[in-house]
Formats: structure tokens, sequence, C-alpha cells
């Protein structure tokens, strides 16, 4: 009896153990960070605001100077717009016209709004403001205090959040000009076969997209996808392709060649008939069974994918994606919605990767729908994995991975 077939979460921890990618911190220019993965905490170096300033249009003011209730009479000693400079100490017995942003002079306490004076907002600055109040304002009334959003050495971001363009603006807005971000894994394509080529088809020929899409998929999981490279069905040249690709990359990625037959390459220069360098398996996974790993000259590492696009997919975001800086892939159990589209015969104990995409139901909760079609068509719009027969989901439930 032929030994069990490794079970898809076995295969994925397996690689997770045993390929850890180099990391490193690479500082970016702040405005470049959006979608990277931080290295380090980020902290503020600074309070935001750093000095009191106005919440509201209105009339800085001492509030020892109102009469309440009623109204209070007060010459006006400045006008203070939201500008840079230095701004005047308020003069007991006077009011200050200050607009929103605006730094709240020394003696002021609180900011009385406009609309609760006789001032004109959009006209030039008074001689003298009425304020009508029925009541003393709180002390620092309409008025921001230094480090209110934002303290000194605040925690902003933890290591390992992905930069989003919320912080892009907080960094600025602190004057952090970088962000210490991952670097950038670099990942190269090997892609496999005699029959591929780039251009017109002839009699036996299938266009090569393999590259093409794993780069892109490499892209969206915030790697540097290198050049996609391409060898025929001999050792020679897949040798001095693999050597090529890895002098560049800190993994490298194969499809192709790794079935049970003749001329599938990669497997007879890698696995146990040529240098044992990597380690195949079958696993209980449709599409996508064939997998491998190992390492290349140098160390290398080197994971091999199926050669049919499907394949490959599913293979990347099940295998690679966890690798990658950034590119966490996590597995999720999500409520199956319409499974009309699953009409083929599953094969019992393997694991069957399907194409979904997900929706909110009408009771709030979310749903994954199986898209229709053959192969990779249905997943020209789906944003999920769909992995029925996962081991320990309930019926009605499904394993997903989001795209």
């Amino acid at each position: 009896m032929s030994d069990p077939r490794p079970d898809p979460q076995q295969w994925r921890d397996l690689l997770l153990r045993e390929i850890v990618l180099p990391s490193a911190v690479e500082p970016v220019p702040t405005e470049q960070g959006c979608g990277r993965r931080l290295a380090a905490e980020v902290r503020s170096p600074e309070a935001m605001p750093s000095v009191p300033i106005a919440a509201m249009d209105g009339f800085a003011v001492r509030r020892g100077d109102l009469t309440v209730p009623g109204r209070t009479t007060l010459p006006v000693s400045a006008e203070l717009p939201a500008r840079p400079g230095a701004v005047p100490a308020l003069a007991p017995g006077t009011a200050a016209r200050i607009m929103t942003g605006a730094a709240v002079p020394l003696g002021a306490d609180a900011v009385v709004e406009v609309e609760a004076t006789d001032a004109d907002p959009f006209g030039p600055v008074p001689a003298a403001v009425t304020l009508h109040l029925q009541q003393l304002p709180p002390a620092q009334r309409h008025v921001r205090a230094p480090g209110e959003e934002v303290a000194r050495d605040e925690l902003l971001a933890a290591a390992g959040d992905r930069v989003g363009p919320g912080l892009v603006g907080l960094a600025r807005a602190l004057g952090m000009a970088t962000l210490p971000t991952c670097r950038r894994h670099r990942v190269s394509v090997v892609v496999t076969g005699d029959e591929l080529t780039a251009g017109a088809e002839s009699p036996g020929s299938v266009r090569e997209s393999n590259g093409a899409m794993l780069a892109a998929a490499l892209r969206a999981a915030g790697a540097e996808a290198l050049a996609p490279l391409h060898s025929g069905d001999d050792h020679a040249g897949l040798r001095a392709t693999l050597a090529r690709a890895a002098a560049d990359s800190d993994l490298v990625v194969t499809t192709g060649g790794i079935g049970h037959g003749a001329f599938d390459v990669v497997k007879t220069l890698l696995g146990e008939r040529g240098s044992s360098t990597s380690r195949f398996a079958h696993l209980a996974l449709r599409p996508g069974g064939p997998q491998g790993w190992g390492r290349l000259d140098g160390g290398v590492p080197v994971v091999h994918l199926p050669g049919t696009p499907v394949g490959a997919l599913v293979g990347f975001h099940l295998f690679v994606r966890p690798l990658l800086a950034g590119g966490a892939a996590a597995v999720s159990t999500v409520l199956l919605g319409d499974t009309t589209a699953d009409g083929a015969r599953r094969r019992p104990g393997a694991v069957h990767a399907m194409a979904g995409r997900l929706r909110l139901g009408e009771d709030g909760r979310e749903l994954v729908d199986l898209l229709p079609g053959r192969r990779l068509a249905p997943y020209g719009r789906a944003d999920a994995i769909v992995l029925r027969g996962a081991p320990g989901t309930e019926d009605g439930w499904a394993r997903v991975v989001r795209l």
C-alpha cells in the first residue's frame, strides 16, 4: 500500500519551518511606504499638536474677563490666523480673533465660538467684540491641548503591521521622512517546458502565462518579482537557468516538470534520480497535488509548483505567499453560500481548491459563493480560494484563503 498523501496544511507547516527568508530593515520615504510591512515599531517623535491650538473659529479670551450670564464687550488686541509665526500673549481684558488650527496665545484659557458673538465671521477684524454667554465656558473650551491627538513616544504602529494611507498621513504630520519597512524579498520564477511559447501558437505549443501570473501575485504579496525565466526540458539548460535565478534571488519558484513522466525535468534533475537537493510529494490536494521544495546553489531555497496555471496559482497562495514578508495568507473558515458550481465529483480524502467570491448575506454574515467555470477561467473574478474537504470543516462551511 502506498504512503498516504500529505495534507496541504502539513506541507504548508513544513515549508514555514524549513524556509526562512532573510530579513532586513529598509527605510523608505514615507510617501512610498504604503502597502509594505513594518520591520520595527513606529513611535511618535513629538507631541501633536505641539502647542495649544484652536479647535473653532472664534475669539480667544481669559475666562476671568467674562460676565455671565450676559454680555461682555472686549477690545480685540490681535488677529491670529492659522499660519507660521510667533503668537503674542493675550493682554488682560482683551480678546484675540482666532481661526481653527491657530496657536492659542499665552494667557487665554478658552475660545468662544464666533456664533456666540456679534462679529462678522467673514469681515475684517473688529476693534471690539461683544460676547453673549449664558454660562462660563469650561477651562480650555475649544482648545486642543499639546499631545491631545498623539503623545510624544506614543506607539503608532507595531512591527509587522502593513503601512496604510492613514499611517503615511500621520507620519508626515509628525515630520517623519522615512518608515522602517521590511526589505522586499527578491523572487525569481522559472517556468519549464519545451511547449511554452511567448507569441504565436504552432501545433503543440502553449502560450506561457504562469510567469506573468506568478510575478503579478508576487508583487501583490509585497515581493520584488524579477523577470520570469524560461527553460526547456533538458537538464543542462535547466541547471544553467536555475543558477542564474539563484544568483539574484532570496527565493526561486519553479513551475512544471514535477510529475511522474520521463520529461519532468525538474524532478529528474533535483530529485532522487538527480542531485537529491529537492524533496517532492503528491499532496491530498486537487488541483495542485504535485509539490516540492529544496535548496539551490548557495543555499537559496526553491519551491516547486505544478505547471498547470490553476495548480500553480493555488500552490502559490497556499505555500509560497506565507513565506514572504507581508504576504501572510491566513486560512479562515467561512460559511458556504451558492454551491451550484460544485458539480464535479470530488475525490474522498482530498482537499479540493475552488474559485470563490466573498459577500455578505442578509443577516450580515460573510458567505463565499463557488464560481462556475473550468480550470483557470473562474479565477478571473475570484477573490478567494475555497478549500472544500479541509480537515475539521463542518458541513456548510469551508476554509478560505483570500486573494
